[in-house]
């Protein structure tokens, strides 16, 4: 019992320095893209509404895994067509995106009941269930930035950045559902979930895939050409493909014309460079959408809109000198209103003088 209590106090240690430096580095790229970007207001989903659009996520991981197995896809699926229907295909694919949410949602309560502010939950006010939604906002912030890692695997990295960054986009609006009190759960709250990633704008996920697959591309074709010599590599890749045939004539041109072999190029830096860059992408775009998902679910879910841009501060001094103005203007008027009436009666007591005589 001593093992277990032990070994238990040492993995919540661990999670708990975890989560501290995820909350860190997401406060840190919060901040970083608050100066590259323009600021944004978000707008609350009405979930439930069942006029809702597909979700970006399903889209690009189809077209993604179009990419990774390339022509073999298209055969697949027209010989699939003719033994499968639509129906079911379809319904095999929604299964699919259901089991991403419920292992989302077994993520997001296995993490929230080790932040200690979250036992506590129902007598936080608003400021202080804005400061926990913060600090998760950031650890999801993290998570999906550091999704970009995947880029060093090439084009099969590119499915495997989409399909985490769905996985820590659906904990997000798990998470923050949860703690602004409004879970989301069963089969209608997976619906919800996908409900709110669809109403984000999420379009600059198609930029990202465009250039990631691209990268990918390029880093198989230099793979080839260090094997087989870069000349001989375009030479296939015109065949295979009638629209790059023509750029890559040219290439050949140009190098014939200026005696360049171009089979002799050392490739090494640039196959090295092209992972980098492919990393530094990933990363940046991915910050950029979990921002999306962030400012949506905050929207959506928190009880006031202006909590999203407000500061939590503790500051008393401010607060003391704000309450003194307060005093002062609240004499000020006071003494006004009590030398309008002295004057006032002033009036009176000539008029009736007046009279008098």
């Amino acid at each position: 019992m001593t093992k277990r209590s032990t070994l238990f106090q040492s993995i919540s240690t661990v999670g708990g320095f975890t989560r501290s430096n995820l909350e860190r580095m997401g406060a840190m790229i919060d901040s970083m893209n608050a100066k590259t970007g323009k600021p944004r207001q978000y707008k609350a989903v009405d979930l439930g509404d069942n006029d809702s659009q597909q979700d970006l996520f399903r889209e690009q991981t189809l077209k993604t895994t179009q990419q990774l197995i390339g022509t073999r896809f298209a055969t697949y699926g027209k010989y699939a067509k003719k033994v499968v229907p639509d129906s079911m295909f379809k319904k095999a694919i929604d299964g699919g995106f259901v089991q991403v949410a419920k292992l989302a949602n077994s993520w997001s309560q296995m993490d929230l009941p080790n932040e200690h502010r979250f036992a506590d939950i129902s007598s936080l006010d608003d400021e202080q269930r804005y400061a926990l939604a913060t600090d998760i906002a950031n650890q999801n912030r993290s998570l999906a930035t550091l999704g970009g890692l995947t880029g060093l695997a090439g084009l099969p990295g590119l499915l495997a950045d989409t399909l985490w960054l769905l996985l820590v986009s659906l904990r997000t609006v798990y998470q923050l559902a949860a703690v602004y009190n409004q879970p989301l759960t069963g089969t209608q709250g997976i619906k919800m979930a996908y409900e709110l990633l669809s109403n984000a704008d999420l379009s600059k996920m198609q930029e990202k895939q465009a250039l990631l697959a691209g990268l990918g591309m390029s880093k198989r074709l230099l793979d080839n050409a260090q094997s087989q010599g870069l000349h001989n590599e375009l030479k296939n890749l015109g065949l295979k493909n009638k629209n790059v045939n023509y750029y890559a004539e040219q290439v050949d041109k140009i190098a014939n014309q200026i005696g360049f072999d171009l089979d002799n190029i050392d490739l090494t830096w640039i196959r090295r460079f092209l992972p980098i860059t492919a990393v530094a992408v990933g990363m940046r775009y991915n910050s950029q959408l979990i921002d999306e998902v962030i400012g949506v679910a905050q929207a959506t879910f928190a009880p006031e809109p202006k909590l999203a841009n407000r500061a939590i501060t503790d500051d008393s001094a401010s607060e003391a000198k704000v309450k003194k103005n307060t005093d002062q203007n609240d004499s000020k008027s006071d003494d006004s209103k009590q030398d309008k009436s002295s004057s006032t009666d002033k009036e009176a007591e000539q008029t009736a003088q007046n009279k008098d005589q």
